[in-house]
């Protein structure tokens, strides 16, 4: 059995663990809160922009734009959504190996990462990160979204892809999220199945100056909502999921904790009673010194 100050040590280590990792709980709430606040914030005009362009699809006869038309479908580039850090289970894993079947079945594939996790993944699997966004992950703004989103945009526009996918986790609850891969481009109509419509009617539609112009503007404006989404969404799921591993390590320091204790207990009741057998011991040996001294003095 270990020394009663070694497993003291082992109890004070385990229980600063347990502080530590109770208020990493406490953040991680905090930031999951913060981030679907942000979304809901601005989740109605970006809904009204993917509205707008399925109207477009929906009552315009031999529409053309290049965001609206497919490619050879051979170049792709794929955002791929991860964190920056550790400690939240298979939330990267899960979300990066998803984004890695879809790699492997394209010819060619430019893989942008938002992450140093989902760069170091790809790099330990042989595969060249083109372009990496650092410090966006945990940073879900409207500005880093803008930014990706554009970058990207610009590429498409000089025919470099010919296809852009997003993969990033779905929040669903903090017991349940889900890894998500979607096209961005090029937009067609069954990608705005969900999208509900404010009026319904058959006629086509006049734009001003020009169906085409109108696109310009909001199929950008869509995919920044889109991008900006993706963040959140994974910046709340990340939180959850290291919300479930911290709650998962803080009972699993107070279990041990638990034992420690017993086994501190008992190594202090063994060494109480080791003490009492010395003293039991050193007593009769020394009584029955003083006895066979008497006798010893009256044998003289």
């Amino acid at each position: 059995m270990r020394e009663q100050s070694e497993i003291k040590a082992r109890i004070r280590t385990v229980a600063q663990t347990r502080k530590i990792t109770k208020a990493m709980y406490m953040i991680s709430t905090s930031k999951m809160k913060r981030a679907l606040a942000m979304y809901e914030s601005n989740s109605a005009y970006y809904g009204r922009v993917r509205a707008a362009i399925k109207d477009i699809l929906l009552h315009s006869n031999d529409i053309k734009h290049p965001f609206l038309d497919k490619g050879e479908e051979d170049r792709a580039a794929y955002i791929v959504i991860a964190g920056d850090k550790g400690l939240a289970g298979s939330y990267n894993d899960d979300v990066c190996a998803l984004a890695l079947s879809g790699i492997k079945a394209k010819p060619q594939a430019n893989i942008v990462t938002v992450g140093q996790e989902a760069r170091v993944y790809f790099e330990k699997r042989g595969y060249m990160v083109d372009v990496e966004f650092l410090h966006v992950a945990q940073n879900p703004t409207l500005y880093n979204a803008r930014n990706i989103a554009e970058n990207i945009i610009e590429v498409y526009r000089q025919n470099i892809i010919d296809e852009l996918y997003i993969a990033y986790t779905r929040f669903h609850s903090t017991t349940k999220r889900e890894p998500r891969m979607v096209r961005l481009l090029p937009v067609e109509l069954p990608d705005l199945a969900a999208v509900e419509l404010e009026f319904e009617y058959t006629t086509e539609i006049s734009y001003l100056p020009s169906r085409a112009s109108v696109l310009d503007k909001l199929i950008p404006q869509y995919l920044i909502g889109y991008v900006f989404g993706a963040l959140t969404h994974s910046f709340a799921s990340e939180h959850s999921a290291r919300m479930l591993a911290m709650e998962s390590a803080t009972n699993n320091a107070e279990d041990m904790l638990e034992t420690l204790q017993l086994e501190y207990n008992r190594a202090r009741q063994m060494a109480i009673t080791q003490e009492l057998q010395e003293i039991v011991a050193g007593t009769e040996a020394l009584g029955g010194f003083q006895i066979k001294k008497i006798f010893s003095g009256n044998l003289r």
